[in-house]
């Protein structure tokens, strides 16, 4: 009986903490490249039974057409490099803008890497009104002079890429494998919506809340008899 006690406890946590995972997603349904978390028990599902751990949904979502030529959606096995104080990380968050000082940055105010380091418009542009052209491979051209081309990273083994906040992720030993040109599409004037479907979360919020009341309701049960057992010792 105190096994089942504890059994039942365990599950309202892993229910609490699903619950949790959840409401992020719900909360970032209109995030732009946002990655759902997957709750505990739909990925125990989908691999028979096999206790892992949780994971982050890396499955694309759908574009939408902004005409920013900044803003910018990669489809395939690839992701956008950005310089953060916390190092090297990595993004679908293609919401780009360029800085007073010329360099391509995000809505944090992290630069945007290339095959040469951040990368700067003002330093090669010759005139700032003609437009920047953004190539599929990721080149950055105004007319027929390259500026510089995107640093696009691949990633084999998504399980083991970490959230470090916002749309942010890297790998603790920061091994990362650039991507080649047939790996992914830079598509500019475009942004990658959350992949977030809220039907799946809210048919995820309902199943959880009651997996959640029927392990309190054996809680109760188990207390009661416990209670009882008690007051027959007593007599």
């Amino acid at each position: 009986m105190i096994k089942g006690l504890y059994n039942s406890a365990v599950n309202m946590t892993t229910r609490m903490k699903n619950l949790e995972i959840i409401s992020t997603n719900l909360a970032n349904i209109n995030t732009t490249g946002y990655k759902r978390e997957v709750p505990f028990s739909e990925y125990l599902s989908r691999e028979d039974g096999i206790q892992v751990k949780d994971i982050t949904d890396f499955r694309e979502g759908d574009l939408s057409e902004t005409g920013n030529p900044f803003d910018l959606a990669i489809t395939g096995n690839g992701f956008f490099m950005v310089e953060t104080e916390s190092g090297v990380q990595l993004t679908k968050n293609g919401k780009f803008s360029i800085s007073d000082e010329g360099y391509v940055v995000n809505e944090n105010g992290d630069k945007v890497m290339s095959k040469n380091g951040s990368v700067n418009i003002y330093e090669s542009v010759t005139d700032k009104n003609k437009p920047i052209e953004i190539t599929k491979e990721g080149e950055i051209k105004q007319g027929e002079i390259v500026i510089d081309k995107l640093l696009i990273t691949k990633v084999e083994n998504q399980e083991g890429m970490r959230r470090v906040g916002g749309q942010n992720y890297m790998f603790d030993n920061m091994d990362y494998e650039p991507a080649s040109e047939n790996d992914y599409q830079v598509h500019q004037g475009y942004l990658e919506n959350s992949n977030t479907n809220p039907i799946i979360e809210l048919e995820n919020m309902i199943k959880v809340s009651k997996d959640y009341e029927a392990s309190q309701k054996m809680i109760k049960t188990f207390d009661s008899i416990l209670s009882q057992s008690k007051e027959i010792g007593r007599v």
